[in-house]
This record gives structure tokens, sequence and C-alpha cells, in this order.
């Protein structure tokens, strides 16, 4: 059974799902971090995967809509999970930790 049939299956435990979706994003934080193959995520961006996660677990059954509504409840998703944490990833590729710094050029 593929991980994508186990995750709309009923009878998978919340364990089972959580374990997949965990390994999806990590791969994929993985890519954005520019980090090599079976390189471990560092800790210090260990919230981006709980966060994703939790996301990506609501969103189950909903895979690939916008929005979802029912009775009376509407939900909107986001086109890409990592969005919000652009500039960390950015910032972490690019190994400026400082984030912009005003300066002075001077041409002789």
């Amino acid at each position: 059974m593929s991980d994508y049939s186990k995750l709309l299956d009923p009878k998978s435990t919340v364990d089972e799902k959580l374990d997949i979706i965990e390994k999806n994003v990590k791969g994929r934080l993985s890519v954005l971090l520019g980090l090599p193959n079976d390189t471990n995520i560092p800790p210090k961006f260990s919230y981006i995967v709980d966060e994703v996660v939790a996301a990506r677990f609501s969103r189950i059954g909903n895979e690939g809509m916008k929005s979802a509504g029912q009775d009376g409840l509407t939900l909107v998703f986001q086109d890409d999970d990592f969005t919000k944490f652009k500039d960390e990833i950015d910032e972490y590729r690019t190994g400026n930790v400082a984030g912009r710094q005003r300066g002075r050029v001077m041409f002789l």
C-alpha cells in the first residue's frame, strides 16, 4: 500500500499518518535548506517541521483544495506550507543570519 493510500485509509492509525507526513515534510525542508541527502534537519528548524506536519495532517482528504467548507465552517489552505518560513530558510541557505544591514559604500 502506498503512503498516500495509508493517509486516506480510515483503518490507518494517527501515528502511521503522522509518520508519513513527517517523513515527507523533512524531505521537502531538506531540499529547501539545500542539505545533502541523508542529512538531518538542524534542530533549530524542528518548529517548522511540527507546524507543517500539523497543517498537513488537518488537511488529509482535502489535498489540492484552496478551501473547504462544511456546516458554516470554512477552512482556507495555503498553497505552500513553507511560505511563512521563507525568511528563515533563505537566511540559512545564504548564511546571512543577521538580516539586512545598513552600510555605506565608497568608490575610489
